[in-house]
């Protein structure tokens, strides 16, 4: 779907935007909002009075330097916006005035509140607080696996299989044809969540790397294989501090996190939990092994390389830079913003602080594990990335009128909002190259969503977190647990 926007917007957003790239970084909204010249497809109403809709984000980034530029879901910031800001604003005048509402919208601060616990309240308390909520993948399970949120497909005014929606994520995250969470163009923070590799294009040409990296991926060999055989041959890590100890203050080939052992995995086509026929998930480990532990055999011995490898949060730095300090800032994310990093595994949530690095960088999709895979599979945060759900307590005499809204909302979003941010902010102003900007391409085209990662049964999704390389005794530890959890979900939510 966005690709498909991309055709047809990109002679009118390219050129004028590289007009508005000689003047304020935020732009002329009229330059990069997107253009309003479309016709409206969702059905029209107003209410009889004037309704306020309460919007309830995650702080996304709050106190952080590596993750910025979150201005919330639907809602915008209103001093120096950017050019997504005003696409946000644009859209919620015209639902406004459209629907005789008004959007009203709360970010949290994750060190003081939790949006579960605020959900939870308002359904105990028997409240209508807020009507729309965005949080991640790995807290909205829990409110899902309570019973607190809706399920979208029994509201008949939300059509999920609407072109504003995210095809992959609605039928990845549905569970017996329920969805309780999902993503599409009514919110973009999922799109920073999604993950990739960047490479920093000076340091490349300093190690005297001849291979074309984007034209690996073009022509399908941009492979696991291959990304270790360059990390390792090239050289790229080194005690360039001078002091004769191989830490954070010198040269990687590889910066990365334990998070993203899962990241490899997916990369290879594979999911903690897969669906049957009848769209119940079930643990791949219960049903076969040998490629999960094969493929995390390859990338730990990958990982545990610490003269090849810079993993953020191995104890070794989480010692050394203890809570509140934030580890990946001071390891992975500094040396890569300082040029002494050639490959950095990270989210797009990343990318915005390094419009000032000096080095050259680029982006990359994840590498397929197999060469003979017949595409490449990409993955969004289970914490740093969002999904929209409604806490059950929307009166039900306003459900199909919310629903409305909602849907006016994604498509509106999708004409004016999603080629704002893609096609402007993130694909021409953060990433330096065109051909960064296909990579984009392919990376938000082959996104595939894990139910086993979003619900975590029995403590599962952290073992494919971890550096030890006891792969099969460690599965089998908590295997009994998580199919246990998994069945009593499906049981008390009556899936089957």
């Amino acid at each position: 779907m966005k690709k498909l926007l991309i055709c047809l917007l990109a002679m009118c957003l390219l050129i004028p935007f590289m007009v508005a790239c000689d003047g304020d970084e935020s732009g002329d909204s009229s330059a990069t909002a997107g253009s309003t010249d479309f016709s409206m497809t969702t059905p029209e109403f107003q209410f009889d009075e004037k309704r306020t809709i309460n919007v309830l984000c995650h702080g996304w980034g709050t106190g952080s330097a590596s993750i910025l530029g979150y201005t919330g879901e639907i809602i915008y910031a209103e001093e120096n916006p950017s050019a997504v800001d005003e696409a946000k604003k644009k859209t919620v005048d015209y639902i406004e005035s459209t629907y005789n509402c008004e959007i009203v919208g709360k970010i949290i601060n994750p060190a003081e509140e939790s949006i579960p616990e605020i959900v939870k309240t308002q359904v105990t308390s028997g409240l209508h607080n807020y009507d729309i909520c965005f949080d991640s993948l790995g807290r909205a399970s829990t409110l899902a696996l309570e019973g607190y949120i809706l399920d979208l497909n029994t509201i008949s005014t939300i059509d999920l299989t609407a072109p504003w929606w995210d095809k992959n994520a609605v039928e990845d995250l549905s569970i017996s044809d329920k969805v309780f969470f999902t993503c599409g163009d009514i919110n973009n923070y999922d799109d920073q969540g999604t993950w990739c590799i960047l490479f920093n294009k000076d340091l490349k040409n300093t190690l005297g790397i001849e291979e074309d990296f984007y034209q690996l991926v073009k022509d399908d060999q941009w492979t696991f294989e291959k990304l270790v055989e360059i990390c390792k041959e090239s050289g790229a890590t080194f005690d360039s501090s001078g002091d004769g100890v191989l830490d954070e203050m010198d040269t990687w080939a590889f910066g990365t996190e334990t998070y993203n052992i899962y990241v490899h995995l997916v990369a290879a086509g594979q999911k903690i939990a897969q669906k049957d026929e009848y769209d119940l998930p079930y643990l791949t480990l219960s049903e076969e092994t040998e490629a999960t532990y094969t493929i995390l055999g390859d990338v730990l011995e990958f990982y545990n390389d610490e003269q090849t490898v810079m993993v953020a949060n191995s104890p070794k730095y989480e010692s050394k830079y203890p809570a509140p300090q934030n580890v990946w800032e001071a390891t992975v994310h500094k040396s890569f913003i300082e040029g002494r990093e050639l490959f950095y595994m990270c989210g797009l949530i990343n990318v915005a602080s390094f419009r000032q690095m000096e080095n050259e960088f680029g982006i990359l999709p994840m590498p397929k594990y197999y060469d003979t895979q017949d595409r490449y599979y990409h993955t969004v945060s289970r914490d740093n990335a969002s999904v929209m759900f409604l806490p059950i307590t929307l009166p039900e005499s306003e459900l199909e009128d919310i629903g409305t809204v909602i849907s006016a909302l994604g498509e509106y979003s999708m004409h004016v909002v999603t080629p704002a941010y893609y096609d402007v902010q993130l694909k021409y102003r953060d990433s330096r190259d065109d051909e960064s900007g296909e990579m984009l391409d392919i990376i938000f085209d082959s996104r595939t969503f894990d139910l086993g990662c979003a619900y975590g049964w029995g403590g599962i999704m952290g073992e494919y977190m971890k550096l030890d390389t006891n792969v099969a005794s460690r599965f089998e530890s908590v295997l009994g647990k998580a199919e246990s959890e998994l069945q009593q979900m499906l049981d008390s939510i009556d899936f089957q």
